[in-house]
């Protein structure tokens, strides 16, 4: 078991072994937890978490989404498509769809190697240079789904 699985288990064990267990501030403070030893709460972490406070899984993401701190990811970089009109009528959609494949964006919108977050923005406000997509607030304008390698390349991705 690695120093991680370990101090998982450790955090899930104390507090489902709390009197006040199910109460939300002693459940964000368990999230907290785990997030800072594991970086991302991933759907198996929410529902071990779940389990473990006796709640169901759509409170826990209702506190995610409710408390920023546990919505940030520790990626590296933050990837933001544009999925407005235009930017979709240019083969936005494809765009999106390379992006998870070259990168191996999970359900939960981070990559395999936990280093990109993956979102989607109804508009960049670039509507003249669509379809765009931002990584870490850089614009990419005029993208075809065939360039998405060679940008990623830039950032350590081959």
């Amino acid at each position: 078991m690695s120093e991680q699985e370990r101090q998982t288990e450790e955090i899930l064990s104390y507090y489902s072994t709390q009197k006040d267990r199910a109460e939300q501030s002693v459940i964000v403070q368990m999230l907290q937890e785990l997030k800072e030893v594991n970086a991302v709460l991933t759907e198996e972490l929410k529902s071990r978490a779940a389990q473990a406070t006796g709640v169901s899984l759509s409170f826990i993401d209702l506190l995610i989404r409710t408390y920023p701190s546990l919505k940030k990811s520790a990626c590296a970089h933050e990837i933001t498509v544009c999925s407005g009109e235009r930017c979709g009528r240019k083969k936005g959609a494809e765009l999106i769809a390379q992006i998870r494949k070259e990168l191996q964006i999970g359900k939960n919108n981070i990559s395999c190697d936990g280093k990109y977050y993956l979102k989607v923005q109804n508009c960049l406000k670039q509507c003249r240079t669509s379809p765009n997509f931002m990584i870490d607030k850089k614009i990419y304008k005029n993208v075809r789904p065939e360039d998405i390698h060679s940008i990623f390349s830039q950032y350590g991705k081959k």
